[in-house]
Order: structure tokens, then sequence, then C-alpha cells
């Protein structure tokens, strides 16, 4: 069913071809609304999301049973990443239907005792103003920030010493974007937050190396230079997913258990 080199930890049961985006959008045109997603009536859906738009807008949907396993990842993702019972946690993530975004942010930050503070989206000047008087008003330690909008973000910074701020988390979508260098003053650390939502919005975080650790319920595998992600768990999941990402599996020197993702765009 492959070729060339194959290498994974925990690898996923591919008993079939992986799954590439096409394959969900064109299942979805199939059987809408919903596509590859499947409830029940013991577990009916609660909540809608969207990746994407257009033609290539793929909807994701989730049920009550979907939506705990999701914080329950988020949780310890961003538990690894510093969050902490009492931590203000500050966000630019856009909310609504954008998946992953402030909304399925706030339930993890919710499950892990910390508080959330939605900044809101920065789509102007004044909202990333706005944005930045409320993060220091709350004195947010930590930031989690999309690159997208980051540049926006980082030059609107007022000019003053923030002692309390000790780490940005940078949403990562696989698309190898440039992230900004924050304003001048801030030595805290930067980390980052794997997001592949057609497998699960929490897929793993770096380390203080660089390298992606994939979250315990998540299994990957190295086809053709491209990581295959499969959920473990969430009935809903379409099983392997070629994600696209061109990566490979290295040893990492800061002790986490199994080998670390890297990511090679």
């Amino acid at each position: 069913m492959r070729c060339g080199q194959v290498l994974s930890y925990n690898p996923p049961a591919m008993l079939t071809p992986p799954l590439r985006r096409p394959d969900l959008l064109a299942e979805q045109r199939e059987r809408p609304p919903f596509g590859h997603r499947r409830f029940t009536a013991g577990d009916p859906p609660v909540r809608a999301g969207v990746t994407g738009s257009g033609d290539d807008m793929l909807l994701l949907v989730w049920s009550a049973s979907d939506l705990a396993r999701e914080v329950a990842a988020g949780a310890r993702v961003l538990g690894a990443l510093g969050v902490r019972a009492g931590t203000r946690v500050g966000n630019t993530l856009p909310g609504a239907l954008a998946t992953p975004g402030a909304l399925l942010l706030g339930d993890v930050n919710e499950a892990l005792g910390a508080l959330d503070v939605p900044l809101g989206a920065i789509d102007s000047d004044g909202a990333a103003r706005a944005a930045w008087e409320l993060a220091d008003r709350v004195q947010c330690e930590i930031l989690v920030l999309d690159p997208t909008t980051a540049t926006s973000f980082f030059h609107a910074a007022p000019a003053i010493a923030r002692p309390w701020w000790h780490g940005v988390v940078w949403l990562e979508r696989g698309d190898g974007r440039a992230r900004p260098i924050p304003p001048g003053g801030f030595n805290g650390w930067q980390r980052t937050w794997l997001a592949v939502p057609e497998v699960v919005s929490f897929a793993g975080g770096s380390c203080e190396h660089g390298r992606m650790h994939l979250d315990a319920d998540v299994a990957v595998e190295i086809a053709d230079g491209r990581a295959v992600l499969e959920a473990r768990g969430p009935a809903a999941a379409p099983g392997p997913f070629d994600t696209g990402m061109r990566a490979r599996l290295v040893a990492c020197a800061c002790g986490a258990e199994g080998p670390a993702l890297e990511l090679t765009w």
C-alpha cells in the first residue's frame, strides 16, 4: 500500500490508504452536512466549526464525548506547555466557527483552572491596541498567538516593561508560516501548539528544543516524508490522515518518552 521510507511511533492501524483533505471534502459533498462524522441519538453533535474557506471549507462537528476528548487532549498539551491553575492566559485567536479558536481554548483553560482572557481577533490597528490594553490590565502571563496576525499585534505593543509576561504559545497548523519577533523587552520562552483539526485540535506541543511531542492519544507514521496522524478514541475521527506536513521522527534531548516529530516543511 505504501512505498518509500516508513517510520512510526505508536503507529496508526493503517488497513487502508490514509485519507487526505480532498477525501474529507468529497465525503462532505456526498454525505452532507457531516460527511465522515458519525453520531448517535445518545451522543448527538453539540458544536460545529470549520477550517478553510470557499471550496476548501471543511465542516468539523463534535458530539459531547468528542468535545470532552478534545478538551482532555488540550489540557495535556497546554499543561505540558506551562499552563497551570491560576495562570492568566490571553489569546488573539478567532472565535465563532474558526477551528481551533478562542472558544475551544477557553474550554481547555477552564479545565486547567487557568484564567481565560480572549483578547479578540486582530483584524485592525484598533483591535490590536484594545487587545494590549486588556492583556496589560490583566497582566497575562502567557499569550497564545496566531502567526498570521501577530505582526500587527506586536507592532501595536505599548513600550512598557511586562515582568509578568513569561511565555508565548504559537498556534501551528503545519504550513511553515514565519513567526514575528516579540516586542523589545520580552525575554520569556516560546513554544508551539500543533493543531491538526481534521484529526485533533491539540495534536501536540513543542519542548525547549523546538521538537514536537505528540499527545499520548495521537499516533504518527512518517510515510514518504509526510506525517500521517490518527487520534486514538474519538468515534467521529476519520482514521489515519495524511496531513501533508513534511516531517521526520527524531530523538530529543529533552527526556520525553519516545521520538519527537520534527517538521521539515
